[in-house]
């Protein structure tokens, strides 16, 4: 009867057949690897959206009363939203509410909401006053554009740069991976009407009846039909208004006698750009900017590419004059980004190639370390075949792996060649060797693995995203490189490793090797560490408890800042503050910053915010009060040196500016430090405030301090007199009315002029719309008696200024204000945010008024628990998985206690490089954690059979006393002895695989890659000395129970 064999049995008798499948695989990975899609980060569910509510002439008051709160009321109906951070923002006539999405809304889920929440927005729109013009929801506030491209021409009009925006817009179209295409900086032409108040009095005519007059001949409407017996033909009348002359022409007004009063009599008509209320230049050129963004699912380096070409061309039809500019290329960002992973890849392979065949004779190096781009490839084409795209975590993961892929071979060519010096011959050994470290093997590659995955299920929002494909990157390589190791490998060290190593030359003298050097030194310390247990295993929770109390006060920062040569720049100015005023801080800042040889271009806007150029950076909602920079520098470096130079100098360099230099993060926080105050009392809440700002400006590693209330806003109040207003028939909206007519710096739409397919709104205004006295308010004619006459407003009103609030913050629905501050240069935000909390103290402030904490130390404060409890989750995992493994509690047990070994490593790894505990500290725990897991797994196995294991026949005859087993000393001193190799071996793969993450300076991964390499050789160290002995003082009273167990077994 032919012998069952087993998997691995079988790939060597049908090797050819496995050689073909693993080439097939390696050849699809590399096809793979062009094809796959490549990003920066993940995809990022961005959870926020934004409804914005328009109440022309309600004062802030009058529109958190009456459509904010409502309006907010109508938000929190819906289960989907993240009540918590829902925050609104409440100023002159305008209600933005920033809705946030509970972080289990995901996908088709997220989408459906939105749908829902539009149209039902629209028919809550009915209940709020009828003044309310109109509710805006937009879901797309978290979208990220891939390109940012400017127009720019000092000679062209903005009409003319509209026609060449939109040829480009046609052609981009037609690339398959583009997605949404938006243009911003345009400004719309008009023709203005510039109504001259007094000589309407003079005419006796009212504006109603002017505006009523235009309105009547802008009108698009129907003559009617021309039916014959044979056709129908629409009429169609020319409309009156084609030209700016006809506009000056036309009759607004005519007399019983005959007398005709025409617009040009009464008005000045000007086709012109309206004063902006925001515009955009680049390197000071008047400009348009266009965002492109990629289709969800898409390569966007391969969308980035099919842009480029298509704009080299479109360019060679543009006019001299007109120029493009790139501000930003995301594709650009995440090629270089993808080609620098890669390049430390192969870095991070030749180290490790390297280090092993330092380490280990050349045949059999190479045997172990053919077998990471083998297993690399095999990913690669997995990752292409389950949809996981290339970007820099599930590189990370890659290079993070590169040691524990060449550690399973290691293992097995090392017990190969023992086994050969036994006696074996190279098949049986080949066999033996993998089929006896295949438990092991598998134990190790599902502690590694596995314990990755809790982190998916307790972190959420936009960590859990992050963190998506992490562990499975790192699932699918281990696996790949078991099955390598298990099947591969077997007939590549039967074929290349045809003797044992030789310990002595030809001539008898002892060959040199550094493993052997090792194995004398180690022989001696593993001597002395079990003649002094106590010592050892004291010395081990010393360890412990240092490492502990060391990360308790490690600095923290969970989102490092970005690797960019961009920055950001925020110009903030009180409310009411004019553009032309914004402008002129924002114009000697370019000016400054353009003069500097380190900046390549600077992108102004003017009273808007930019479109969302990084995932993490959210642009503020704009006014004519503010203004935003996106600054390019030659680089990384020129970026720092920049920021170093300007942040600190201009922070209030300008009177009554704030200019906020930010470096972009990876960080959703657009603040460092955020205390939130929270009451009903409005009064009490500002007076609070103002005291907490006291504070905060005395700190002197905090500066921008700032309030979101903004300054106090000045309007002009208008109070009629009631017995007055009465006797002449008005009425406060009756008024209201005919001061906005004439005072909408746009105008009032009354018509429009087409010039082809391109529309010129006609506007009315008055001609002290754009610049007007409290004087020229007051003396404004009110119209009476249906338009026949008028009168003075100061005759039926009083006209004066008046204070109020320049915007009411709300969160949760609550009354809000928020004081937020950014540190100084080589401060830690987490250390001052400490400092701050023991100043200002709940029980210190007004019993109305609660404190929250938001900022960086709100990130970290939700982000730590989250973790924690995935750590824990990952300990519960590998205790059963080494109870499953070893069949023991007691060896289980002893192998959880021994995780806290890494403790000390992992703190090791962030005070020397000097680097804040991150988000990706915590991967590298987790890594040290299986690498632990892995060895102690190939100690304690090798323990376990020899105290199975029968006694040499020569041992027992030499010294009959002896048990016929060997107890447990004898078992973990002989094991910590012959595994010394292999430990050191896969510690050095692993701590070596990491060097060039921590040479390539991310803010990213360098800080993982420095607890991985500090902490794996400190592991290491504790490993091959304290877990030996702990071993045998948990087991050395079992002999006698196992020799018993075995005994009653075999009877």
């Amino acid at each position: 009867m032919r012998k069952k064999r087993n998997l691995i049995e079988w790939a060597m008798h049908n090797r050819s057949i496995v050689i073909l499948v693993t080439s097939v695989l390696v050849a699809f990975g590399v096809y793979a690897f062009y094809k796959i899609n490549k990003n920066e980060f993940p995809d990022f569910t961005v959870r926020q959206g934004v409804a914005v509510a328009v109440y022309p002439g309600a004062s802030v008051e009058e529109m958190e009363q009456q459509v904010t709160k409502p309006l907010e009321d109508y938000i929190f109906t819906y289960k989907e939203v993240k009540k918590s951070k829902t925050k609104s923002y409440t100023r002159n006539g305008l209600a933005i509410v920033q809705v946030e999405l509970n972080d289990d809304v995901d996908g088709d889920v997220k989408e459906n909401f939105w749908s829902r929440f539009k149209l039902g927005v629209q028919q809550f729109k009915r209940t709020l006053p009828a003044g309310v013009a109109a509710i805006i929801v937009k879901d797309d506030f978290g979208d990220a554009s891939s390109l940012l491209i400017t127009m720019e021409s000092d000679e062209k009009t903005y009409r003319e740069l509209n026609t060449y925006m939109d040829d480009l817009k046609c052609r981009l179209r037609g690339i398959e991976s583009v997605g949404r295409i938006s243009v911003t900086g345009g400004q719309k032409e008009q023709i203005a009407i510039h109504v001259d108040t007094r000589k309407l009095s003079q005419y006796g005519i009212g504006p109603n009846i002017v505006s009523a007059a235009l309105i009547s001949q802008g009108f698009n409407t129907t003559a009617g039909t021309h039916k014959t017996s044979i056709y129908e033909a629409p009429i169609h009348v020319d409309r009156a208004l084609n030209m700016v002359n006809d506009v000056r022409q036309m009759v607004v007004y005519s007399s019983p006698d005959g007398n005709v009063v025409r617009v040009k009599d009464i008005a000045d008509v000007k086709r012109e750009y309206a004063e902006p209320s925001s515009y955009v230049t680049n390197n000071g050129k008047k400009c348009l900017v266009l965002s492109i963004e990629v289709k969800k699912g898409r390569s966007i380096t391969e969308m980035g590419h099919a842009v480029k070409a298509e704009l080299e061309k479109f360019k060679k039809t543009l006019p001299d004059e007109v120029t493009m500019f790139t501000i930003t290329d995301q594709s650009q960002v995440v090629g270089d980004s993808v080609m620098n992973f890669l390049a430390e890849l192969l870095v991070a392979i030749c180290a490790v190639v390297l280090v092993v065949i330092a380490l280990m004779p050349l045949r059999v190096a190479l045997v172990a370390a053919s077998t990471i781009p083998i297993t690399i490839f095999i990913s690669l084409g997995l990752f292409y075949a389950f949809g996981i795209e290339l970007n820099t975590v599930t590189l990370a993961a890659l290079i993070v792996t590169l040691g524990m892929i060449v550690d399973n071979s290691i293992v097995i060519i090392d017990n190969y060649m023992e086994l050969m010096s036994e006696g074996y011959t190279r098949w049986q050994a080949s066999l033996r060797s993998a089929t006896h470290f295949f438990k092991a093997i598998l134990s190790a590659t599902l502690a590694i693995s596995i314990t990755f995955f809790p982190l998916l299920l307790t972190m959420t929002g936009m960590f859990h995203d992050f963190l998506l494909f992490f562990p499975w990157g790192i699932s699918i390589v281990l696996f790949v490189s078991l099955l390598v190791a298990e099947l591969v490998v077997p007939f590549m060290q039967f074929y290349f490793i045809k003797e044992p190593i030789k310990d002595t030359n030809d001539d008898g003298k002892p060959k040199f090797s550094f493993l052997n050097l090792m194995q004398k030194y180690y022989d001696k310390i593993i001597a002395v560490c079990f003649r002094h247990p106590k010592t050892i295993i004291s010395m081990g929770v010393v360890s412990v408890i240092i490492g502990a109390f060391l990360l308790t006060i490690l600095p923290q920062r969970m989102m490092p800042t970005a690797e960019r040569n961009q920055f950001a720049v925020e110009i903030y100015l009180p409310t009411g503050t004019p553009l032309k005023k914004t402008s002129l801080i924002a114009d000697s800042l370019e000016h400054i910053l353009r003069a500097d040889d380190r900046v390549v271009s600077v992108a102004s806007f003017h009273g808007c915010a930019s479109p969302r150029f990084q995932t993490a950076y959210a642009p503020q909602f704009g006014g004519k009060n503010y203004a935003q920079f996106i600054v390019n520098t030659k680089g990384n470096k020129e970026t720092l040196g920049v920021l170093e130079d300007y942040r600190m100098k201009y922070t209030n360099a300008f009177p009554g500016a704030y200019v906020r230099f930010k470096q972009l993060s990876y960080s959703s926080e657009s603040n460092a430090i955020e205390v939130r105050l929270s009451g009903e009392n409005w009064t009490e809440l500002k007076r609070t405030a103002d005291s907490v700002m006291t504070k905060m400006r005395s700190n002197s590693n905090l500066i921008l301090c700032r309030s979101d209330v903004n300054e106090p806003l000045l309007t002009t109040n208008i109070k009629l007199d009631e017995m007055k207003s009465r006797r002449l028939g008005l009425t406060n909206a009756m008024v209201e009315l005919q001061i906005a007519g004439r005072y909408q710096s746009d105008g009032i739409p009354v018509a429009t002029v087409w010039d082809g397919d391109y529309g010129i709104p006609v506007t009315l205004k008055s001609n002290k719309a754009d610049r007007a006295t409290l004087s020229d308010i007051a003396d404004e004619p009110v119209a009476v008696a249906g338009g026949i006459t008028s009168v003075p407003l100061r005759q039926i009103a009083t006209v004066s200024n008046k204070w109020e609030d320049g915007q009411i913050c709300h969160r949760n629905g609550i009354r809000t204000i928020t004081l937020m501050a950014d540190v100084v240069d080589g401060v830690n935000v987490i250390e001052v945010t400490s400092a701050l909390q023991k100043a200002i103290k709940q029980e210190d402030l007004p019993k109305d008024i609660s404190v929250d904490w938001g900022g960086e130390y709100e990130v970290a404060n939700e982000a730590n628990p989250q973790i924690i409890k995935g750590l824990a989750i990952s300990i519960v995992i590998i205790f059963f998985l080494m109870l499953g493994h070893f069949k023991r509690i007691s060896t289980a047990i002893l192998l959880l206690v021994s995780l806290s070994l890494v403790l000390l490593g992992t703190a090791m790894g962030v005070l020397i490089p000097g680097s804040p505990f991150s988000l990706t500290c915590y991967l590298g725990i987790i890594s040290l954690m299986g690498i632990l897991v892995r060895n102690v797994i190939i100690m304690y196995d090798y323990a376990e059979e020899l105290r199975l294991t029968s006694r040499p026949q020569e041992e027992l005859d030499a010294n009959p006393a002896l048990p016929a087993h060997y107890t447990a000393r004898e078992a973990i001193y002989l094991s910590a002895q012959r595994r010394m190799r292999p430990i050191f071996l896969t510690s050095a793969a692993a701590s070596v695989g990491v060097i060039p993450m921590i040479l390539s300076g991310s803010g990213l991964w360098t800080p993982m890659g420095n607890v991985i390499f500090y902490g794996t050789i400190i592991t290491m160290i504790l490993i091959l000395t304290v877990m030996p002995v702990a071993y045998w003082l948990l087991m050395r009273g079992t002999d006698e129970k196992r020799q018993k167990s075995i005994d009653l077994e075999n009877n």
